[in-house]
């Protein structure tokens, strides 16, 4: 597998987590897929779509996605937990415990990259192996 195939695979694999990070945020923020759809000005069943990844992003999708939910493109598309503030001001005991909350909540999102990870790596050992036999044999 060459360098370019690798970097679309890698890429591939962030686009598989955006729809999970969305719903993520969008659950954190307390936001039912109607009230998104109803902002992005879309039938639920089209914003779900996007969320299970069976919708490809546009970029003014995505920008207007972030919008709503209050974050920038890239804390929904970076492999980072997004930092978000879930309320103003109100003390620093209250953003420890929404900072915690968060971190928790993302442990679902860290669990699928693993997994996911886990199976490339099985991939490209099966890969390595019969390439090996080819070689050898």
């Amino acid at each position: 597998m060459d360098r370019l195939s690798n970097k679309l695979l890698i890429l591939e694999k962030i686009q598989d987590m955006v729809g999970l990070k969305i719903r993520m945020i969008r659950e954190m923020r307390g936001y039912s897929q109607e009230y998104m759809a109803d902002k992005l000005g879309m039938a639920q069943n089209s914003y779900s779509r996007i969320e299970t990844n069976q919708t490809k992003l546009s970029t003014e999708l995505l920008q207007k996605i972030a919008t709503i939910l209050g974050v920038s493109p890239m804390d929904i598309l970076s492999q980072q937990p997004a930092i978000i503030n879930l309320q103003s001001n109100q003390g620093t005991q209250q953003a420890i415990g929404h900072v915690d909350t968060i971190v928790s909540e993302n442990k679902e999102l860290y669990a699928k990259m693993l997994e996911q990870k886990d199976a490339e790596i099985q991939r490209l050992q099966r890969m390595v192996e019969v390439l090996l036999e080819k070689l050898g044999g």
